[in-house]
């Protein structure tokens, strides 16, 4: 058997496997990982939690778990995970951010080590900063020079979305040579279409965070008398918890469970979503701003009508009256678009069937994890470890063989 590609992999700043488990997503984001160990990828996770991490080994078998061991202060271990993880580094054939917001520490790594650095934007963080924190140009400032940096200095890029890529180009023209396609995945097997009793006129999932619109949407309907299952819960990122707590608060202040017809599910387990959502008529997503939304992926998958924002992240998904119904974002345009799908049963099934066709056309596992093993193949191959890197790694490896 040749040797495996050694592939590290950084998670988002601040995010942890506690995170991921706590809000039921753990299995999901490791699913493609363990696909790619069937090929012969070693894989290395960076994570931002301490050692209680490693707990999660028998979940995740052959990926070796990298947490900030000696308990640094998280923005010291944001800056120096490239010395922290050093070694492991060296070893790399690739490494690679699992979402837009690793940038900071894998850039670092990248120029520390020279090992190729492939970075995954997940979604356009200047532009989501811009919206989620309109008076922060600080902010928005920041971000957009570090993927404008993120954009010059990787080996490869990958977007989820060609508008990504779009906004990418504008900011850096040099990206347009190094970008590859590879939106986010969908598992068809588990989100599939399920005869199930209609328990919810719609179904919400995704965090319950400003940005997701959800005053406008529970206006639509309340004043259209529907039922919805609201699943989710705050943003598990700790610098948003605050106004994420704030805004929950409100939005349940405001409208409570309108006797018996919002059904605040929470969070719940990734693989007990597919039961949910086929219990609704149709799916809502109705956002001011998205990257490529894994929820409305996964619905697609089950075959359910959409209704979606035409906005940033979710109108180059959806084929309006073909795959769902795209509307604006204030409340009477997410009515209207409420009232016209569920009154027209022949345009639900319709949008539909389309809907789970191009979902298992353009998102499955399979497929995508085989796209981006043959990127990281590529990669690997063109860009070799840099010289002094490699004969570095070799001799600490032969001066202890268990390293």
């Amino acid at each position: 058997m040749p040797e495996p590609l050694k592939l590290t992999v950084f998670a988002g700043h601040e995010t942890t496997l506690g995170t991921w488990d706590r809000a039921g997503v753990l299995d999901r984001e490791l699913k493609p990982y363990l696909r790619l160990q069937d090929r012969n990828v070693k894989i290395s996770l960076v994570t931002y939690g301490g050692r209680e991490e490693l707990q999660y080994s028998k979940r995740m078998p052959g990926i070796k778990i990298l947490p900030n061991r000696f308990g640094l202060p998280a923005n010291t271990y944001l800056r120096r995970v490239h010395q922290v993880h050093g070694l492991e580094l060296l070893r790399s054939h690739v490494l690679k951010t699992h979402v837009t917001t690793a940038l900071i520490s894998a850039l670092r790594a990248h120029w520390a080590w020279q090992a190729p650095l492939i970075v995954r934007l997940s979604f356009n963080w200047s532009e989501s900063a811009r919206v989620k924190q309109p008076g922060n140009t600080a902010l928005a400032k920041r971000v957009n020079e570090l993927e404008r940096r993120a954009a010059a200095r990787a080996s490869h890029i990958i977007t989820a979305t060609q508008d990504i890529a779009d906004a990418l180009i504008a900011k850096e023209p040099a990206a347009a040579t190094k970008l590859t396609l590879i939106p986010n995945y969908v598992d068809e097997d588990l989100f599939r279409p399920i005869p199930a009793e209609k328990r919810f006129d719609l179904v919400y999932v995704g965090r319950m965070n400003r940005h997701k619109n959800l005053m406008a949407l529970l206006q639509a309907v309340d004043q259209l008398g529907l039922s919805i299952a609201m699943i989710g819960g705050i943003s598990a990122h700790v610098r948003e918890n605050d106004e994420d707590k704030r805004y929950f608060a409100e939005i349940k202040e405001r409208f409570g469970d309108l006797n018996g017809r919002i059904h605040w599910i929470g969070r719940i387990k990734n693989e007990d979503l597919p039961a949910f959502i086929n219990q609704a008529r149709a799916f809502v997503l109705c956002s001011f701003i998205e990257g490529h939304p894994r929820a409305l992926v996964e619905a697609m998958a089950c075959g359910m009508p959409i209704i979606a924002s035409k906005v940033f992240g979710i109108s180059n998904m959806i084929e309006h009256e073909g795959t769902g119904y795209l509307c604006e974002t204030d409340a009477a345009s997410i009515g209207d678009a409420i009232e016209t799908v569920l009154s027209a049963p022949a345009l639900m099934e319709k949008m539909g069937a389309k809907a789970r066709q191009y979902a298992l056309a353009h998102y499955s596992l399979d497929q995508l994890v085989q796209r981006e093993y043959e990127l990281l193949r590529d990669v690997a191959g063109q860009h070799p470890i840099a010289g002094a890197a490699q004969r570095l790694a070799q001799y600490l490896i032969r001066r202890n063989p268990r390293l």
